[in-house]
């Protein structure tokens, strides 16, 4: 217990003074807010809802406005009359056409564009999901190495008091030299080890820089990591549902049959109502003049086009076959992820509790070893490797709590968009 005390007086004391607190879910928010590839992907997602609204406008009508001026002469060589003159034409027109018919390519292009909507929705929250998971990696990856240059520290504290100790009983004859020279080369390995997790200290934080865009100071512990399925099955169930892999698939594969209908649409004719009115001012002649209006269908129907519709029906066709070829890779790849991802959940809470239990046991024992030495019992070497093995203990202990927190948040991601 003491040394579990110690451990939490150092990290709190290692930590910057004056520095707020950020939590995890602050952390995560920070990140979507300044992430670039969120954000791409984002734009993305507007992109489809953009050409969502494209065609949505296939159904309403449209209202055309069209004119010309010019100034000029015209020479009619005595027709009718006219010989040279300066004429300044000018025309007009106004049209309201309103689509009809269009062989279902209107609502097979809205379907397309509805469905990629879906299919950005999900990747967008996709990448969220999966930024969340990197975030809190980087999160307890920071927590971690504070914890290891904590436990590091009060390593070194133990061995240059033990090398101390050493030196003295040394001088009065109690102890070899040969226990010395082992307690001075764990001190050394013991200064290497701080070293080392100072090191990964800073790479933790430059990574939690680079992924949250902010400084990684005062970072709370973390509360509980996210609720999990009960059971595998259960996260598999949940996976086919909500996805956002498989739902992006799923919307592909959708987006790929309104395609073929989008294609086929050309074989089929074209209507529309049509109503514009126009005027002309000297069109041909000078002085002349026409105003009218006029209301009616204009159809169209593409009767032979060299095989260009015949090709883009086949290449929607082969567009729809490799969607559901993907969407068929994708729950497969899925499953697996699901199950390897469970998987590291599950190990991740089993070692941890064994950690738990060989800390406990290895700070015992320590404990137990100090004070044989203390009364002769034991030699310097034991109480050395006593120290070796309550530090690798509460390493994996460190580890072993954050690797419980970082599965579960990438579990959560392969189930749930966020």
């Amino acid at each position: 217990m003491r040394a579990v005390l110690a451990l939490f007086l150092l990290a709190s004391v290692a930590a910057p003074l004056g520095a707020s607190a950020m939590t995890l879910p602050e952390a995560i928010a920070l990140a979507r807010r300044a992430n670039p590839g969120l954000a791409q992907v984002q734009a993305q997602s507007d992109a489809a809802n953009a050409r969502l609204a494209q065609a949505r406008s296939g159904r309403l009508p449209s209202l055309t406005l069209s004119g010309e001026s010019a100034s000029g002469t015209t020479d009619l060589g005595g027709f009718f009359g006219f010989g040279q003159s300066d004429v300044s034409p000018r025309a007009a027109s106004l049209q309201l056409r309103q689509p009809l018919f269009s062989g279902g390519g209107v609502s097979a292009a809205i379907a397309q564009a509805a469905e990629g909507k879906a299919a950005a929705l999900a990747q967008v929250g996709g990448a969220t999901a999966a930024l969340s998971a990197e975030v809190a990696s980087s999160y307890v990856g920071v927590l971690s190495a504070q914890d290891m240059v904590a436990l590091s520290r009060a390593q070194l504290a133990q061995m240059e008091a033990i090398t101390s100790q050493a030196q003295l009983r040394f001088k009065g004859g109690e102890i070899p030299r040969t226990d010395l020279d082992q307690a001075m080369a764990r001190q050394a390995e013991s200064r290497a080890g701080l070293a080392r997790a100072e090191g990964q200290l800073a790479r933790s934080r430059a990574h939690f820089v680079s992924v949250v865009g902010a400084e990684p100071n005062g970072l709370e512990a973390v509360v509980a990591p996210p609720a999990t399925p009960a059971s595998l099955d259960e996260a598999i169930a949940t996976a086919s549902q909500s996805s956002p892999m498989l739902l992006a698939a799923e919307a592909a594969e959708r987006a790929a049959q309104a395609g073929v209908r989008y294609a086929k649409a050309d074989r089929l004719p074209n209507l529309a109502l049509t109503a514009t009115a126009s005027t002309a001012r000297d069109q041909f002649f000078p002085g002349y003049s026409a105003d009218g209006v006029m209301v009616g269908v204009q159809g169209r129907w593409t009767l032979f086009s060299g095989g260009a519709v015949s090709g883009r029906v086949d290449e929607a066709g082969a567009a729809l076959r490799a969607a559901q070829a993907g969407l068929k890779s994708a729950k497969a790849q899925v499953r697996e992820a699901v199950i390897g991802a469970w998987g590291d959940v599950d190990t991740a809470r089993a070692v941890m509790l064994a950690a738990t239990d060989q800390a406990s046991a290895a700070t015992s024992a320590l404990d137990s070893v100090r004070n044989e030495v203390r009364v002769g019992q034991k030699p310097v070497l034991d109480l050395l490797d006593a120290e070796r093995e309550a530090l690798a203990a509460q390493s994996a202990l460190v580890a072993a709590r954050g690797e419980v927190t970082v599965s579960s948040y990438r579990l959560d991601a392969l189930l749930h968009g966020q």
